[in-house]
C-alpha cells in the first residue's frame, strides 16, 4: 500500500514537472517567435485609449502596426501610428491618426496628421523618425483583456488560475486514468494449461 502511494506520488510529482515544463516552453516559443521571426516581429500592436479616431477604431480596440513599412510607402488619407507629445510635458505616446499630408521641403519629408472625429489638423509636424508604422488591422473590444493580463494583477491571477486548474485535474482524474490504476488480472498462459 505504501508503495503504492509512493509510486502515485512520484507520478503526480512528474505530471507536475512536465505541466511546468511546458508551460515554460509554450511561452518561450511565443516570445522567440513574436520577437525575432520577421515577418511577425515587424508588428506591434496598440490598446487605444481615447475616442479621437471613432466609430472607426474604437476606445479599447487592439491596432495592428507594420513598424517595418517604408516611409516612402506612406499615403495621405492612410491611418498611422507616431510618436507625439500630446500633454505638452515632453513626454512622447504612441498615437493613431490619420495621415492629412505630406510635406517635402529641400528633401525632408514632414508629415500632419488628424483624427477621425474632426477635420482640424493636430498641433503637431511629425518627421520619419517619430513614424511607427502604418495600421494594418484593428481587433474590436479585446484591449482592455489584453491590459488587464500585461498588469501584475492580471498576471498574478492567470498563474493562478492555471494552477487552480492544474490542481482540480489532479484531484479528479479522469475515468480512463482510474482505470489504468486498476491491476490487470492475468489469464493463465497456454503453457501452464498444457
Amino acid at each position: 500500500m505504501k508503495n503504492k502511494k509512493c509510486k502515485a506520488l512520484n507520478q503526480s510529482t512528474l505530471n507536475a514537472i512536465k505541466f511546468v515544463f511546458s508551460v515554460i516552453l509554450i511561452f518561450t516559443i511565443g516570445y522567440l517567435v513574436f520577437n525575432y521571426v520577421p515577418f511577425i516581429a515587424k508588428y506591434n500592436h496598440y490598446v487605444i485609449a481615447t475616442n479621437s479616431m471613432e466609430p472607426i477604431i474604437n476606445v479599447g480596440d487592439i491596432v495592428i502596426i507594420d513598424t517595418g513599412i517604408d516611409h516612402e510607402d506612406l499615403e495621405e488619407g492612410q491611418i498611422i501610428a507616431f510618436y507625439a507629445d500630446i500633454r505638452g510635458n515632453g513626454e512622447k505616446v504612441v498615437v493613431v491618426h490619420y495621415l492629412d499630408t505630406i510635406i517635402t521641403t529641400d528633401g525632408v519629408r514632414t508629415y500632419r496628421t488628424r483624427p477621425e472625429i474632426n477635420d482640424d489638423l493636430d498641433p503637431w509636424t511629425l518627421q520619419d523618425f517619430e513614424i511607427v508604422g502604418a495600421h494594418v488591422a484593428t481587433i474590436g473590444k479585446v484591449g482592455p483583456i489584453l491590459l488587464f493580463a500585461q498588469s501584475t494583477i492580471g498576471r498574478i491571477v492567470i498563474i493562478a488560475d492555471v494552477v487552480i486548474i492544474y490542481i482540480l485535474m489532479s484531484a479528479f482524474p479522469s475515468k480512463k486514468t482510474k482505470k489504468e490504476d486498476k491491476p490487470i488480472e492475468s489469464s493463465p498462459s497456454t503453457e501452464e494449461q498444457v
